[in-house]
């Protein structure tokens, strides 16, 4: 007993000074990582998958989808300020930032602009013609309304925050109105909206998370020392993980935000855990000195250590599982969140039994002393008293609560077949958000903003002259646009000259003056970006538009415009003008990672399942307990997942990774639970007794660590971004759905006829450590 003490607390001094020495490089990694975040939904499909190809394709021959679209009431293609916004956002000048206007604007274009450009030589447009080629685009539904939309470069898209605001600032000088009075949109806008959001929810929630955890915590082993000591490591885990993003090169986002306090009340649950079983070995050895104290945390930590290992290491396979999702950050969350846990347990595990041998609870020593219950923390009288009931009840009906459960699953596992996934705009931001209020009045304006490009090739063998082709491709852009759904069509055929309708000599003549013009102004049609010429191969750009705030199925809208359009390759392939086609924009996009929503949830869950699976087998040395063991901690996925299948609620990217992490960690409660009741078990205890012993043991920490790790992720609900608030809500939802099922549907499992022939073996029981029933009172 001697030489333990000395060990454990020269642990704890020894990995205290070393937090201390790293605290500096923590510090500064969390800081730069939380400075750098920046978010872009729409490059969330990975590379190599096609539909991400054919975006940067698109970008490499034509030009960025970093568009912001800008609008004011009463901005209409005669609005003056419109024309003087577009000049001062064009000329030459510098930012606050110090970066000029040629370096953060690709280009802009305004209704007005282009307007005069299609009314002015060589086209001579009438009017009307002219607004009437640009409706639904640049020109509004009622052929007066207008916006300006300004194209970033890839430095202004790095710079986007600082972008927008000097947009918002030169708007401002030219239309002398406040800042409520602009309208923006686009994929910048959304990024921006989505890290100041981010950065709101670690600066304020994530700060309320810690210290809500904490409370918990104190609450649950009423021990400032102890509480201290589990809050050093869990703050230790936050900086861990964020300045593991810095370091890595990575930037922090929506997605990963979350980490470090999904990490915070996982220590935090390890620690309530491992200091629940130095609490009962207290009680259980009747310890009423410091020196028998510290006996207890040497016993207590040989008891309760490989159940916490285990556990995190469950966890952190859960975490894991989510690296085989194809979008990237899921996939590094699932990556830092899985090494930041275990590193942080094994801080832990080497700070808290020398905090416990340092401070022991004068309470419990004094009780014992007394010898009367009635001098524990009423915390722990209470919720042992409802357990012992509770225990009673589950005894006398633990058949109809087991069959309860399976049918429950069952019902719960048809709902999967429906389960949907939605990552549109209006599932990013909740209904009363600036961003969507932006885009409400801009779509009411200007029609649907969600852009879809159709990039159409020809063969470089191709006969055509450049007025026939111009031709195709305006017969393909009627065609886009008579398509249901599809509105705001624009290619270069937009900026071209009427067909030619005369016959005879005079035709001809007009078709060869004008291809001959055309191709003198071939050039400025390339600078149009409606046209691309690599190597010889034309690329003709057709954009079309989609709502952003309708409830469109984005995978339907993409089959069916690709089911139209092949006819019309066809027929021009008859005609031995053979052109390709690829689709692309932010719609296919959005529909590829709704795709990917669907098969990362499958896959991630499917690989937590088996992993986690094996080590409770090869715990348990036995197939079927292993297996059987698994039942509760798929329930609450089942149930949860399956009941939202059935009231048609979409998951998100926020959604997907509950289940996986859910499993870790639901997996905890149980591992905790069969370490004590394969002790009572080796007493030739029956079920009943066992299950007893087993909930009287650790019933209070399962219900204290769901209590700290839902309420802690809890206040995320509250995030102005979507898939944060959902994340936190499911957490809960799933963590007490867990919960549930480890204190009804396991017990009342393991008390059955056919779980009495399960084997229970000693693995990971030191030999040494004597079995005794615990005397913690309810009386």
């Amino acid at each position: 007993m001697t030489s333990e003490k000395p060990r454990y607390i020269r642990r704890y001094i020894i990995t205290v000074i070393a937090l201390v020495l790293v605290a500096p490089f923590l510090i500064y990694g969390a800081h730069q990582s939380v400075e750098s975040m920046c978010i872009a939904p729409e490059k969330w499909a990975p590379p190599y998958m096609q539909s991400r190809k054919n975006y940067d394709r698109f970008m490499k021959d034509f030009e960025s989808n970093d568009l912001i679209l800008i609008s004011w009431p009463g901005c209409t293609v005669d609005d003056p300020r419109l024309t003087e916004f577009e000049k001062r956002i064009e000329g030459p000048g510098k930012t606050d930032f110090g970066e000029t206007h040629e370096e953060i604007f690709a280009r802009i274009v305004t209704g007005a602009g282009t307007v005069d450009s299609l009314t002015a030589p060589p086209l001579k447009l009438p009017r009307d013609e002219a607004l009437e080629r640009l409706q639904g685009v640049l020109v509004g539904k009622n052929l007066k309304d207008s916006c300006a939309v300004i194209i970033l470069t890839y430095r202004g898209n790095e710079l986007r925050t600082q972008a927008i605001d000097h947009v918002l600032k030169v708007a401002q000088d030219v239309c002398g109105l406040p800042r409520e009075e602009f309208y923006l949109t686009g994929p910048p806008v959304d990024g921006v909206a989505i890290d100041r959001a981010s950065i709101h929810s670690v600066n304020v929630f994530g700060a309320l998370s810690a210290i809500l955890a904490t409370l918990l915590c104190w609450f649950c082993i009423r021990s400032w020392m102890l509480t201290g000591t589990i809050l050093l490591a869990g703050l230790f885990g936050q900086g861990l993980v964020l300045s593991m993003v810095y370091y890595s090169g990575a930037s922090l986002d929506a997605v990963l935000i979350v980490t470090p306090s999904l990490v915070f009340v996982l220590t935090i649950s390890a620690g309530v855990h491992l200091v629940n079983y130095y609490y009962d070995e207290l009680c259980t050895t009747q310890a009423k000195t410091k020196t028998e104290a510290e006996e207890a945390v040497r016993r207590s930590f040989a008891q309760g250590w490989l159940p916490c290992l285990l556990a995190a290491i469950t966890t952190a396979i859960g975490l894991g599982s989510l690296m085989v999702s194809q979008i990237s950050p899921i996939a590094l969350f699932g990556l830092i969140a899985s090494i930041g846990l275990l590193v942080t347990l094994g801080v832990l595990l080497l700070i808290l039994p020398g905090a416990m041998q340092l401070w022991p609870p004068q309470r419990i020593l004094k009780a014992n002393q007394a010898e009367h219950p009635a001098h524990m923390p009423r915390t722990i009288t209470r919720l042992s008293r409802f357990l012992n009931g509770f225990t009673h009840w589950l005894q006398r009906y633990s058949l109809p609560v087991f069959l309860t459960s399976v049918m429950l699953m069952a019902v719960s596992a048809y709902g999967l077949v429906y389960t949907r996934s939605s990552v549109d705009i209006p599932s990013l931001f909740p209904p009363g958000s600036q961003v969507l209020k932006d885009y409400r009045f801009n779509e009411d304006r200007m029609g649907p903003l969600i852009p879809v490009e159709v990039v159409i090739q020809f063969d470089k063998d191709c006969k055509k002259t450049f007025l026939q082709r111009l031709r195709i491709i305006d017969d393909i852009e009627k065609t886009i646009k008579n398509i249901d759904g599809y509105t705001g069509t624009m290619s270069a055929a937009t900026f071209g000259p009427n067909p030619v309708e005369h016959n005879g000599f005079e035709s001809i003549f007009r078709k060869v003056v004008t291809n001959k013009k055309l191709k003198e102004n071939r050039e400025a049609i390339l600078e149009s970006v409606y046209l691309s010429d690599v190597d010889g191969e034309e690329s003709w750009r057709i954009s079309a538009r989609v709502p952003a705030l309708a409830q469109v199925d984005y995978g339907a809208a993409l089959n069916k415009l690709k089911s139209t359009l092949q006819p019309e390759l066809e027929k021009y392939r008859e005609q031995d003008v053979h052109l390709t086609a690829y689709y692309t924009g932010i719609m296919p996009l959005i529909h590829t990672v709704q795709q990917l929503i669907m098969q990362d949830l499958t896959w991630s869950f499917m690989t937590a399942f088996g992993l986690v699976a094996l080590v409770i087998v090869i715990v348990q040395r036995n197939l079927w307990t292993g297996l059987l063991s698994m039942l509760p901690n798929v329930f609450p996925i089942v149930v949860v997942f399956g009941i939202m299948g059935w009231m048609d609620i979409p998951l998100d990217i926020g959604s997907i990774m509950t289940a996986s992490v859910a499993l870790g960690i639901a997996i905890d409660d149980t591992l905790h639970f069969l370490s004590w009741f394969r002790r009572e078990k080796q007493l030739d205890r029956s079920c009943e007794e066992a299950v007893h012993a087993a909930l009287k043991h650790c019933g209070r920490a399962m219900i204290h660590t769901t209590m700290i790790c839902g309420l802690g992720l809890l206040v995320f609900g509250f995030s102005s971004f979507i898939p944060t608030q959902r994340f936190a809500w499911m957490m809960l939802t799933l963590l007490t759905t867990a919960l549930i099922g480890d204190l009804l549907f396991l017990p009342a499992m393991l008390m059955q006829p056919f779980a009495r022939h399960l084997q229970f073996t000693k693995a990971g029981l030191p030999e040494t450590i004597g079995l005794t029933h615990s005397k913690l009172s309810t009386e």
